[in-house]
């Protein structure tokens, strides 16, 4: 990838107008990222309070590293600029676009950490690093569940381990969930093997536990893609192992737990009940976002105006639950327009598209398909609303970006003071 350094663009030394002191050139930030990283990965699923600190720990390394040795492109950064543009221009006619464009930079401070963290040297032995962030967080989340199950307000019976919210705590786990499967089809040797498909396991049991239909419908999904497109790699072995793991994970929670089979089995059923509580709610809310839509089809409302506050929804029964559109598309359309709706689609494709070229390592498989099955999640929920699972998404693609981008910096030529 294309390496830009101090101005001039394209000077083969840093300017004088932009003096390093010797203690930056000493700082070795390529060895801060890593530990930041993953003492902050698992931090943030733990305390979701972290989110307002993520961006400024990583602007602040960001800052000093540009400043040491230069910015290296990752390809997303036209489409990450007109992305957030399509949200600020939704307040064009809205009243207090102050207030939206605050909220367009609150996302802006998500989508951009993968422009922050590509700049440093790829982590060494990350996926073994990440394997092991993972497989403690199961164990933790396994035992926060059966002993001290976090519930919410509104939804007494919908348990959670991880993060502030049910819905939230159900990506993560998701993460976890294809993070071992991906693994499994690409780590070689028996002890890796076992761990990656006992990990698998755990999680499947976890993510059933959770109880959203969401990461149901995007594990349907998803995981036969996953196997389809392993399978054509012959490796029919593992493949066998791991359907072998589902039959008896599937026994085993049925004789166990019989009732929670039962309960499963009817969320998976409920998915296509028109009827069902949620099923109905959405629609009712879904439809007043086309209607808001039409109404406004080029800008929409304004970023963060889809809710009961700027909204009238004329439905009792569901008005409680309006806090947003509970779908990221409906929400957009709604809100920012078909221009702004358009601007956002494309920073998403342009990134799927640079993980699907690099589908064939681990890591890149794992955020390619991460990123679909949470695409799939954001259907029927609006992530961006508390911004908890998003803020983690991005953590994990930051890291790939850094991992698997190709750079070529040029290499400073001023001497560090007293070095030999």
């Amino acid at each position: 990838m294309e390496s830009l350094r101090h101005p001039p663009p394209g000077a083969s030394v840093p300017s004088p107008a932009w003096p390093r002191p010797a203690w930056l050139r000493r700082l070795d930030l390529d060895a801060i990222f890593p530990w930041l990283s993953l003492i902050l990965l698992p931090a943030y699923v733990l305390f979701p309070g972290l989110k307002s600190l993520v961006f400024v720990l990583y602007a602040i390394l960001f800052v000093l590293k540009v400043w040491q040795s230069g910015y290296v492109r990752s390809g997303l950064e036209i489409w990450f600029v007109l992305a957030i543009l399509g949200l600020m221009l939704s307040a064009i006619g809205a009243q207090d676009p102050v207030q939206i464009l605050r909220a367009s930079l609150q996302t802006a401070r998500i989508l951009c950490l993968p422009l922050l963290m590509c700049q440093y040297r790829p982590v060494r032995n990350l996926e073994t690093a990440l394997a092991v962030v993972f497989s403690g967080l199961v164990i933790y989340g396994l035992a926060r569940m059966a002993f001290a199950p976090l519930v919410t307000g509104y939804a007494a019976d919908r348990p959670y381990c991880f993060s502030n919210f049910f819905m939230h705590s159900s990506v993560m786990t998701f993460a976890g969930y294809l993070f071992f499967l991906v693994l499994l089809f690409h780590k070689e040797g028996r002890g890796w093997r076992a761990f990656n498909l006992l990990n698998l396991t755990l999680f499947a049991v976890l993510l059933l536990w959770h109880g959203v239909r969401a990461s149901y419908l995007a594990a349907l999904v998803v995981t036969p893609l996953i196997l389809w497109l392993e399978v054509r790699k012959q490796t029919l072995p593992r493949l066998g192992l791991l359907l072998l793991a589902g039959l008896l994970l599937a026994g085993g929670v049925y004789w166990v737990r019989p009732a929670v089979a039962k309960q499963v089995l009817n969320k998976v059923t409920s998915m296509t009940d028109s009827n069902f509580g949620s099923n109905r709610g959405r629609q009712v809310i879904w439809a007043k976002a086309r209607e808001t839509f039409a109404a406004n089809p080029v800008n929409g409302i304004g970023y963060r105006r889809f809710n009961k506050r700027f909204v009238e929804l004329d439905n009792r029964e569901f008005d409680s639950t309006f806090w947003h559109g509970h779908s990221e598309i409906y929400s957009m359309l709604a809100e920012i327009g078909a221009l702004g709706t358009l601007l956002w689609l494309t920073f998403k494709i342009r990134l799927l598209t640079l993980l699907w070229s690099w589908r064939r390592l681990p890591l890149g498989a794992f955020l390619f398909f991460l990123l679909v099955a949470f695409e799939i999640h954001n259907l029927f929920e609006t992530y961006l609303f508390e911004r908890t699972a998003y803020v983690f998404i991005y953590l994990l693609l930051g890291l790939g970006c850094n991992q698997m981008l190709q750079k070529s910096r040029t290499p400073t030529t001023d001497p560090i003071p007293g070095a030999a």
